[in-house]
C-alpha cells in the first residue's frame, strides 16, 4: 500500500465528528476573542475569518501529523484543538500589531 493510499485510508477511518469538533472549537474561540468593544462589525468579521482560518489550518495540520505519529484519533484530535487555538492566538497577535503599526500606534 502506497503512502497516498495509507493517508486516504487514515482520513476515511477518522471520525467525521472529530473534524467538526476541531473546526467548531476554533470558530467558537475565535468569535469570543474577536468580539472587542468599540470595533466595527466588518473588522470583527475580518478577525473571525482570519483567526478561524489560521485555527483550522494549524489544527488540521496538527491533527494529520498527530495521526501519522501516534495513530490515535483522540490524542491527535486533542493536539489539533490545542495547537489550532494557539496558532490562532499567534496570528491574532500578529494581525493586531499590523493594525497598530498601520495606524501609527506601534513601533
Amino acid at each position: 500500500m502506497s503512502t497516498e493510499q495509507q493517508m486516504q485510508q487514515g482520513l476515511a477511518d477518522l471520525p467525521t465528528w472529530l473534524l467538526i469538533l476541531v473546526a467548531l472549537a476554533g470558530l467558537v474561540g475565535e468569535m469570543r476573542q474577536a468580539d472587542v468593544p468599540g470595533v466595527a462589525m466588518t473588522e470583527i468579521i475580518k478577525r473571525v475569518v482570519l483567526r478561524f482560518g489560521s485555527s483550522a489550518l494549524f489544527g488540521m495540520a496538527a491533527l494529520m501529523v498527530g495521526l501519522a505519529w501516534w495513530n490515535n484519533a483522540y490524542l491527535a484530535g486533542a493536539a489539533g484543538i490545542g495547537i489550532g487555538l494557539l496558532g490562532a492566538d499567534i496570528v491574532g497577535g500578529i494581525y493586531a500589531r499590523y493594525l497598530a503599526k498601520r495606524a501609527g500606534l506601534g513601533g
